[in-house]
Protein backbone atom coordinates (compact mmCIF):
# COMPACT_ATOMS: atom_id res chain seq x y z
CA UNK A 1 0.00 0.00 0.00
CA UNK A 2 1.01 3.65 -0.31
CA UNK A 3 1.62 5.96 2.64
CA UNK A 4 3.05 9.40 3.38
CA UNK A 5 5.86 8.78 5.83
CA UNK A 6 8.28 10.82 7.89
CA UNK A 7 11.83 9.51 7.61
CA UNK A 8 14.98 10.25 9.54
CA UNK A 9 18.62 10.12 8.63
CA UNK A 10 21.35 12.58 9.53
CA UNK A 11 22.06 13.47 5.88
CA UNK A 12 18.36 14.11 5.12
CA UNK A 13 17.85 16.06 8.32
CA UNK A 14 20.97 18.19 7.90
CA UNK A 15 20.31 18.94 4.24
CA UNK A 16 16.64 19.80 4.73
CA UNK A 17 17.26 21.92 7.83
CA UNK A 18 19.67 24.15 5.90
CA UNK A 19 18.17 24.03 2.40
CA UNK A 20 14.64 24.57 3.69
CA UNK A 21 15.61 27.95 5.14
CA UNK A 22 16.75 29.06 1.68
CA UNK A 23 14.06 27.33 -0.38
CA UNK A 24 10.94 26.20 1.56
CA UNK A 25 9.98 23.61 -1.08
CA UNK A 26 13.01 21.58 0.03
CA UNK A 27 11.01 20.58 3.12
CA UNK A 28 8.93 18.31 0.89
CA UNK A 29 11.35 17.70 -1.98
CA UNK A 30 13.02 14.41 -2.95
CA UNK A 31 15.83 14.83 -0.38
CA UNK A 32 13.51 15.85 2.47
CA UNK A 33 12.36 13.85 5.49
CA UNK A 34 8.86 13.19 4.09
CA UNK A 35 7.85 11.04 1.15
CA UNK A 36 5.01 9.06 -0.43
CA UNK A 37 6.09 5.47 -0.95
CA UNK A 38 5.02 1.83 -0.98
CA UNK A 39 5.03 0.21 2.46
CA UNK A 40 3.81 -3.15 3.80
CA UNK A 41 0.26 -3.26 5.15
CA UNK A 42 0.31 -3.22 8.97
CA UNK A 43 -1.02 -6.40 10.51
CA UNK A 44 -3.01 -7.00 13.71
CA UNK A 45 -0.36 -7.27 16.43
CA UNK A 46 -2.27 -9.27 19.02
CA UNK A 47 -5.68 -10.35 20.32
CA UNK A 48 -6.72 -6.80 21.33
CA UNK A 49 -5.67 -5.04 18.14
CA UNK A 50 -7.78 -3.80 15.24
CA UNK A 51 -6.88 -3.14 11.61
CA UNK A 52 -8.49 0.00 10.19
CA UNK A 53 -9.03 1.37 6.67
CA UNK A 54 -8.63 5.13 6.59
CA UNK A 55 -11.41 7.23 5.00
CA UNK A 56 -10.41 10.78 5.94
CA UNK A 57 -7.33 11.89 7.85
CA UNK A 58 -6.63 15.42 9.01
CA UNK A 59 -3.45 17.41 8.49
CA UNK A 60 -2.52 18.67 11.97
CA UNK A 61 -0.19 21.48 12.95
CA UNK A 62 1.98 18.89 14.69
CA UNK A 63 2.29 17.00 11.37
CA UNK A 64 3.49 20.20 9.73
CA UNK A 65 5.90 20.77 12.61
CA UNK A 66 7.46 17.35 11.99
CA UNK A 67 7.72 17.99 8.25
CA UNK A 68 9.32 21.41 8.79
CA UNK A 69 11.66 19.98 11.45
CA UNK A 70 10.32 22.40 14.04
CA UNK A 71 10.00 19.80 16.79
CA UNK A 72 12.31 20.25 19.75
CA UNK A 73 15.03 17.55 20.00
CA UNK A 74 13.80 16.93 23.56
CA UNK A 75 10.84 15.00 22.10
CA UNK A 76 13.01 12.84 19.81
CA UNK A 77 13.14 9.74 22.08
CA UNK A 78 9.34 9.52 21.89
CA UNK A 79 9.03 9.14 18.11
CA UNK A 80 10.12 6.21 15.92
CA UNK A 81 10.90 6.28 12.20
CA UNK A 82 9.83 5.63 9.55
CA UNK A 83 6.34 6.55 10.69
CA UNK A 84 3.18 7.03 8.65
CA UNK A 85 1.67 10.37 9.61
CA UNK A 86 -1.98 11.00 10.47
CA UNK A 87 -3.59 10.83 13.92
CA UNK A 88 -6.89 12.63 13.16
CA UNK A 89 -8.91 9.90 11.50
CA UNK A 90 -12.27 8.48 10.58
CA UNK A 91 -11.93 4.89 9.45
CA UNK A 92 -13.69 1.59 8.81
CA UNK A 93 -12.88 -1.52 10.83
CA UNK A 94 -11.22 -4.02 8.52
CA UNK A 95 -10.15 -6.82 10.91
CA UNK A 96 -10.30 -7.48 14.64
CA UNK A 97 -8.12 -9.55 16.96
CA UNK A 98 -9.39 -12.69 18.66
CA UNK A 99 -10.10 -10.99 22.03
CA UNK A 100 -11.80 -7.85 20.67
CA UNK A 101 -15.38 -7.51 21.83
CA UNK A 102 -18.10 -5.12 20.69
CA UNK A 103 -16.24 -3.96 17.58
CA UNK A 104 -17.16 -5.48 14.23
CA UNK A 105 -15.66 -5.28 10.74
CA UNK A 106 -17.43 -2.67 8.64
CA UNK A 107 -18.14 -0.30 11.54
CA UNK A 108 -17.14 3.32 11.19
CA UNK A 109 -14.89 4.57 13.98
CA UNK A 110 -12.49 7.24 15.06
CA UNK A 111 -9.44 6.62 17.23
CA UNK A 112 -8.02 8.10 20.42
CA UNK A 113 -4.43 8.03 19.13
CA UNK A 114 -2.51 8.22 22.44
CA UNK A 115 -0.31 5.17 22.99
CA UNK A 116 -0.49 4.62 26.73
CA UNK A 117 0.47 1.74 29.00
CA UNK A 118 -2.43 -0.50 28.00
CA UNK A 119 -1.47 -0.37 24.32
CA UNK A 120 2.12 -1.18 25.31
CA UNK A 121 1.23 -4.20 27.50
CA UNK A 122 2.60 -2.45 30.60
CA UNK A 123 0.98 -3.44 33.90
CA UNK A 124 0.65 -1.85 36.36
CA UNK A 125 0.09 1.39 34.43
CA UNK A 126 2.05 4.55 35.11
CA UNK A 127 0.61 7.34 37.24
CA UNK A 128 -0.86 9.40 34.36
CA UNK A 129 -2.45 6.33 32.71
CA UNK A 130 -3.95 5.20 36.03
CA UNK A 131 -5.68 8.61 36.13
CA UNK A 132 -6.91 8.29 32.56
CA UNK A 133 -4.38 10.81 31.17
CA UNK A 134 -3.01 8.56 28.43
CA UNK A 135 -1.58 11.42 26.36
CA UNK A 136 1.11 12.06 28.96
CA UNK A 137 2.00 8.41 29.60
CA UNK A 138 5.36 7.96 31.31
CA UNK A 139 6.11 4.93 29.12
CA UNK A 140 5.92 6.41 25.61
CA UNK A 141 9.25 4.76 24.74
CA UNK A 142 8.74 1.46 26.60
CA UNK A 143 6.85 -1.81 26.34
CA UNK A 144 5.96 -3.88 23.30
CA UNK A 145 5.61 -0.97 20.88
CA UNK A 146 8.27 1.18 19.29
CA UNK A 147 8.50 4.69 20.78
CA UNK A 148 5.65 7.03 19.93
CA UNK A 149 3.29 9.34 21.75
CA UNK A 150 0.52 8.61 19.24
CA UNK A 151 -0.58 6.67 16.25
CA UNK A 152 1.01 8.72 13.48
CA UNK A 153 4.47 8.96 15.08
CA UNK A 154 5.05 5.30 15.97
CA UNK A 155 6.51 3.06 13.28
CA UNK A 156 4.59 -0.02 14.51
CA UNK A 157 1.04 1.35 14.19
CA UNK A 158 1.02 3.27 10.94
CA UNK A 159 -1.24 6.28 10.60
CA UNK A 160 -4.13 7.74 8.68
CA UNK A 161 -1.99 9.00 5.78
CA UNK A 162 -1.91 5.43 4.53
CA UNK A 163 -4.74 3.11 3.49
CA UNK A 164 -4.43 0.90 6.58
CA UNK A 165 -3.21 1.36 10.14
CA UNK A 166 -3.74 -0.47 13.44
CA UNK A 167 -5.02 0.51 16.88
CA UNK A 168 -5.61 -1.17 20.24
CA UNK A 169 -9.28 -1.89 20.95
CA UNK A 170 -9.12 0.50 23.92
CA UNK A 171 -8.50 3.35 21.46
CA UNK A 172 -11.55 2.73 19.30
CA UNK A 173 -14.51 5.14 19.45
CA UNK A 174 -17.58 4.35 17.36
CA UNK A 175 -18.89 7.17 15.18
CA UNK A 176 -22.61 7.86 15.73
CA UNK A 177 -24.77 6.99 12.73
CA UNK A 178 -25.92 10.56 12.17
CA UNK A 179 -22.40 11.95 11.83
CA UNK A 180 -20.89 12.62 8.42
CA UNK A 181 -17.30 11.61 7.74
CA UNK A 182 -16.47 15.32 7.68
CA UNK A 183 -17.83 15.71 11.21
CA UNK A 184 -16.21 12.51 12.47
CA UNK A 185 -12.71 13.47 11.33
CA UNK A 186 -12.93 16.61 13.50
CA UNK A 187 -13.62 14.74 16.76
CA UNK A 188 -9.94 14.35 17.65
CA UNK A 189 -9.22 17.99 16.83
CA UNK A 190 -12.12 19.16 18.97
CA UNK A 191 -10.93 16.94 21.81
CA UNK A 192 -7.54 18.66 21.51
CA UNK A 193 -9.35 21.97 22.05
CA UNK A 194 -11.76 20.74 24.72
CA UNK A 195 -9.07 19.32 27.00
CA UNK A 196 -7.23 22.63 27.53
CA UNK A 197 -10.56 24.43 27.95
CA UNK A 198 -11.57 22.06 30.73
CA UNK A 199 -8.07 22.29 32.26
CA UNK A 200 -8.31 26.08 32.48
CA UNK A 201 -12.09 26.48 32.44
CA UNK A 202 -13.07 30.16 32.67
CA UNK A 203 -15.94 31.33 34.82
CA UNK A 204 -18.94 33.43 33.89
CA UNK A 205 -18.04 37.08 33.58
CA UNK A 206 -14.31 36.51 33.18
CA UNK A 207 -12.13 37.99 30.45
CA UNK A 208 -10.59 35.34 28.18
CA UNK A 209 -7.84 35.76 25.58
CA UNK A 210 -7.25 33.20 22.82
CA UNK A 211 -3.95 33.79 20.99
CA UNK A 212 -4.15 32.31 17.51
CA UNK A 213 -7.45 31.44 15.80
CA UNK A 214 -6.18 28.51 13.82
CA UNK A 215 -8.01 25.20 14.01
CA UNK A 216 -7.23 24.63 17.70
CA UNK A 217 -7.89 28.24 18.69
CA UNK A 218 -11.22 28.23 16.87
CA UNK A 219 -12.00 24.97 18.64
CA UNK A 220 -11.17 26.58 21.99
CA UNK A 221 -13.66 29.39 21.30
CA UNK A 222 -16.31 26.90 20.12
CA UNK A 223 -15.79 24.61 23.14
CA UNK A 224 -16.10 27.45 25.67
CA UNK A 225 -19.39 28.47 24.06
CA UNK A 226 -20.62 24.86 23.78
CA UNK A 227 -20.08 24.45 27.54
CA UNK A 228 -22.31 27.48 28.12
CA UNK A 229 -19.70 29.69 29.80
CA UNK A 230 -20.82 33.34 29.67
CA UNK A 231 -17.42 34.98 29.52
CA UNK A 232 -15.97 37.65 27.28
CA UNK A 233 -13.68 36.12 24.62
CA UNK A 234 -11.06 38.07 22.69
CA UNK A 235 -9.14 36.33 19.91
CA UNK A 236 -5.79 37.49 18.54
CA UNK A 237 -5.71 36.67 14.84
CA UNK A 238 -4.30 38.53 11.79
CA UNK A 239 -5.88 36.42 9.02
CA UNK A 240 -9.30 37.81 7.98
CA UNK A 241 -10.86 34.40 7.22
CA UNK A 242 -9.87 32.97 10.60
CA UNK A 243 -10.92 36.17 12.37
CA UNK A 244 -14.40 35.92 10.82
CA UNK A 245 -14.65 32.28 11.85
CA UNK A 246 -13.64 33.18 15.41
CA UNK A 247 -16.54 35.62 15.59
CA UNK A 248 -18.87 32.97 14.15
CA UNK A 249 -17.74 30.47 16.78
CA UNK A 250 -18.43 32.89 19.63
CA UNK A 251 -15.57 35.36 20.08
CA UNK A 252 -16.74 38.80 21.20
CA UNK A 253 -13.96 40.73 19.53
CA UNK A 254 -10.79 40.33 17.49
CA UNK A 255 -7.36 41.88 17.87
CA UNK A 256 -5.34 42.10 14.65
CA UNK A 257 -1.74 42.28 15.95
CA UNK A 258 -0.51 43.72 12.66
CA UNK A 259 -2.70 46.78 13.04
CA UNK A 260 -3.01 47.47 16.77
CA UNK A 261 -1.25 46.96 20.07
CA UNK A 262 -2.29 43.97 22.14
CA UNK A 263 -1.42 45.96 25.28
CA UNK A 264 -3.60 48.94 24.36
CA UNK A 265 -6.56 46.71 23.56
CA UNK A 266 -5.99 44.66 26.72
CA UNK A 267 -6.22 47.86 28.73
CA UNK A 268 -9.48 48.88 27.03
CA UNK A 269 -11.07 45.43 27.29
CA UNK A 270 -10.03 44.55 30.83
CA UNK A 271 -9.29 47.88 32.50
CA UNK A 272 -5.66 46.88 33.03
CA UNK A 273 -2.93 49.41 33.67
CA UNK A 274 0.02 49.17 31.29
CA UNK A 275 3.60 49.87 32.38
CA UNK A 276 6.76 50.14 30.28
CA UNK A 277 10.02 48.73 31.67
CA UNK A 278 13.16 50.52 30.52
CA UNK A 279 14.51 47.68 28.37
CA UNK A 280 11.70 45.14 27.75
CA UNK A 281 8.18 45.06 26.37
CA UNK A 282 5.22 46.50 28.24
CA UNK A 283 3.47 44.64 31.07
CA UNK A 284 -0.08 44.84 32.43
CA UNK A 285 -1.31 45.03 35.97
CA UNK A 286 -4.75 43.59 35.70
CA UNK A 287 -5.63 41.93 32.41
CA UNK A 288 -7.16 38.69 31.20
CA UNK A 289 -8.30 36.03 33.67
CA UNK A 290 -7.62 33.15 31.27
CA UNK A 291 -5.18 33.06 28.36
CA UNK A 292 -5.11 30.16 25.90
CA UNK A 293 -1.91 30.39 23.82
CA UNK A 294 -2.61 28.33 20.71
CA UNK A 295 0.51 29.56 18.87
CA UNK A 296 3.38 28.73 21.21
CA UNK A 297 6.05 31.09 19.88
CA UNK A 298 8.53 33.15 21.85
CA UNK A 299 6.44 36.27 21.24
CA UNK A 300 3.06 34.71 22.01
CA UNK A 301 4.14 33.11 25.30
CA UNK A 302 5.79 36.32 26.49
CA UNK A 303 2.70 38.32 25.55
CA UNK A 304 0.41 35.81 27.27
CA UNK A 305 2.30 36.26 30.53
CA UNK A 306 2.43 40.05 30.24
CA UNK A 307 -1.30 40.66 29.54
CA UNK A 308 -2.57 38.21 32.18
CA UNK A 309 -4.22 39.46 35.35
CA UNK A 310 -2.88 38.68 38.81
CA UNK A 311 -3.65 35.06 39.68
CA UNK A 312 -4.66 34.27 36.08
CA UNK A 313 -4.36 30.88 34.41
CA UNK A 314 -2.26 30.51 31.24
CA UNK A 315 -2.82 27.37 29.15
CA UNK A 316 0.03 26.63 26.72
CA UNK A 317 -1.32 24.67 23.73
CA UNK A 318 0.79 25.67 20.73
CA UNK A 319 3.82 23.49 19.95
CA UNK A 320 6.87 25.45 18.85
CA UNK A 321 10.39 26.05 20.20
CA UNK A 322 10.41 29.39 22.06
CA UNK A 323 13.87 30.88 22.28
CA UNK A 324 13.67 33.13 25.34
CA UNK A 325 10.87 33.53 27.89
CA UNK A 326 10.79 36.22 30.56
CA UNK A 327 9.29 34.33 33.49
CA UNK A 328 9.19 37.42 35.72
CA UNK A 329 5.39 37.86 35.31
CA UNK A 330 4.83 34.34 36.67
CA UNK A 331 6.05 35.21 40.17
CA UNK A 332 5.21 38.90 39.90
CA UNK A 333 1.55 38.12 39.25
CA UNK A 334 1.23 34.67 40.84
CA UNK A 335 0.28 33.07 37.53
CA UNK A 336 -0.78 29.46 37.07
CA UNK A 337 0.78 27.82 33.99
CA UNK A 338 -0.76 24.69 32.48
CA UNK A 339 1.03 22.72 29.79
CA UNK A 340 -1.45 20.90 27.59
CA UNK A 341 -1.18 17.79 25.43
CA UNK A 342 -3.97 15.65 24.04
CA UNK A 343 -6.96 14.54 26.11
CA UNK A 344 -8.06 12.10 28.80
CA UNK A 345 -10.61 11.59 31.54
CA UNK A 346 -12.37 14.83 32.49
CA UNK A 347 -14.82 16.02 35.13
CA UNK A 348 -18.05 16.74 33.26
CA UNK A 349 -21.47 17.20 34.87
CA UNK A 350 -20.31 15.46 38.06
CA UNK A 351 -19.10 12.45 36.07
CA UNK A 352 -15.77 11.30 34.68
CA UNK A 353 -15.88 11.05 30.90
CA UNK A 354 -13.21 10.87 28.25
CA UNK A 355 -12.77 14.08 26.24
CA UNK A 356 -13.88 12.28 23.06
CA UNK A 357 -17.18 11.33 24.71
CA UNK A 358 -17.79 14.91 25.86
CA UNK A 359 -17.16 16.22 22.36
CA UNK A 360 -19.46 13.63 20.79
CA UNK A 361 -22.20 14.42 23.33
CA UNK A 362 -22.03 18.14 22.54
CA UNK A 363 -21.96 17.41 18.81
CA UNK A 364 -25.08 15.26 19.16
CA UNK A 365 -26.80 18.17 20.94
CA UNK A 366 -25.90 20.50 18.07
CA UNK A 367 -23.81 22.70 20.37
CA UNK A 368 -20.44 21.90 18.80
CA UNK A 369 -19.50 21.54 15.14
CA UNK A 370 -16.34 22.64 13.36
CA UNK A 371 -16.77 20.63 10.16
CA UNK A 372 -17.25 23.96 8.37
CA UNK A 373 -13.59 24.74 9.04
CA UNK A 374 -12.44 22.11 6.50
CA UNK A 375 -11.48 24.10 3.42
CA UNK A 376 -9.36 21.69 1.37
CA UNK A 377 -9.38 17.95 0.56
CA UNK A 378 -6.32 16.25 -0.92
CA UNK A 379 -5.44 12.80 -2.23
CA UNK A 380 -2.18 11.17 -1.18
CA UNK A 381 -0.77 11.96 -4.63
CA UNK A 382 -1.27 15.63 -3.76
CA UNK A 383 0.70 15.45 -0.50
CA UNK A 384 3.28 18.00 -1.64
CA UNK A 385 0.53 20.45 -2.53
CA UNK A 386 -1.09 19.77 0.85
CA UNK A 387 2.17 20.64 2.61
CA UNK A 388 2.59 23.79 0.54
CA UNK A 389 -0.96 24.91 1.38
CA UNK A 390 -0.42 24.25 5.10
CA UNK A 391 2.80 26.25 5.00
CA UNK A 392 0.91 29.20 3.46
CA UNK A 393 -2.66 28.95 4.77
CA UNK A 394 -3.43 32.64 4.48
CA UNK A 395 -2.38 32.70 0.83
CA UNK A 396 -4.60 29.72 -0.02
CA UNK A 397 -7.58 30.57 2.20
CA UNK A 398 -7.06 27.36 4.15
CA UNK A 399 -8.09 26.60 7.72
CA UNK A 400 -8.34 22.81 8.06
CA UNK A 401 -7.06 20.45 5.38
CA UNK A 402 -7.82 16.74 5.13
CA UNK A 403 -6.56 13.76 3.14
CA UNK A 404 -9.30 11.76 1.38
CA UNK A 405 -8.23 8.11 1.13
CA UNK A 406 -11.48 6.73 -0.30
CA UNK A 407 -9.78 6.24 -3.64
CA UNK A 408 -6.80 4.29 -2.28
Amino acid sequence: MRAVQALFSYPRYGYTKVAGMLKPSEFYGPRSCVTLREVPEPQVMGPHWVKLRSLLSGFCGSDLGMILLHDCPTAEPFVSFPCTLGHENVSVVEEVGSAVEGIEPGERVTVMPSLGCLTRDIDPPCGPCSRGQYSICDNAAEGTLAPGLNIGNCRDTGGGWGKYYIAHDSQIVKVPDGFSDEQAVTIETLASSMHPVLSGLPGDGQKVLVIGAGVIGLGVVACIRALGVECHITAVEPTPLNARKALEKGADEIIDPRRESLYDRAARITGAKVYKPEFLDRICRGGFDRVFDCFGSTASINQALRVAAGGATIVLIGIRIPMWIDWTPVWLKGLRIIGDLGYGLEEYHDKQLHTFDIVIDLMKQGKLDTSDLTTHLFTLDEYRTAIQVNMNKGQYGAIKTVFDLNGE
